[in-house]
């Protein structure tokens, strides 16, 4: 009875130790991005798009204002910068905006159709996300660059910090989990 007793507490601390160790990287390995669409000219047109890496490719989410009520609208990825984007794009989810002029889309970015885009391959400062209503670009926006992971990523001027605080909770259930699976260690001794 004792031989078991102590055979399932040490899995207890075995299970602990690795979840205290796994735990915090896995919520570091969630990469989001948050890309701004400001209106382009006197379009009015403006919106979010977030950016979230999923396996290979990247999933968005697109949320754009000021489209003309139940008109359609297209959303493309480029290299460059709105002032001169590339010829060259990858798709994004279409758009079809409401009785106010919002819409929303939500899909996987591709190039061509059907090869998917890494999340690393357009956070890098240099590709931009447009919003085209007919042949016009309405709303454009530059893909900040992805924080490296060897890098912590500054906290912004507003004081939000998304990222510091999942880092920090998974931190701080990670030296809990271990404190458990040491105090299980210790009594395991004791009881010997």
């Amino acid at each position: 009875m004792r031989l078991r007793r102590l055979a399932r507490l040490r899995l207890l601390e075995t299970s602990l130790l690795a979840l205290a160790f796994l735990l915090p990287g896995t919520v570091l390995a969630q990469k989001t991005v948050t890309v701004r669409l400001d209106p382009v000219g006197e379009s009015g047109v403006s919106g979010t798009a977030i950016l979230t890496a999923a396996g290979d490719g990247t999933n968005v989410a697109l949320d754009v204002n000021g489209l003309v009520p139940g008109a359609g609208a297209r959303a493309t990825m480029h290299a460059n910068t709105c002032a001169m984007p590339s010829a060259s794009f990858a798709a994004l989810p279409n758009l079809k905006a409401d009785a106010t002029g919002r819409a929303t889309a939500t899909g996987l970015v591709l190039f061509h159709g059907t090869e998917s885009v890494a999340l690393a391959t357009m956070a890098d400062g240099e590709h931009i996300i447009a919003i085209h209503a007919g042949e016009q670009v309405v709303a454009c926006g530059l893909i900040p660059k992805l924080a490296s992971a060897s890098t912590p990523p500054a906290l912004p001027a507003t004081g939000g910090a998304a990222f510091p605080l999942a880092a920090a909770l998974a931190g701080i259930l990670g030296l809990c989990t271990l404190s458990a699976g040491l105090f299980l260690r210790q009594r395991i001794r004791m009881d010997r």
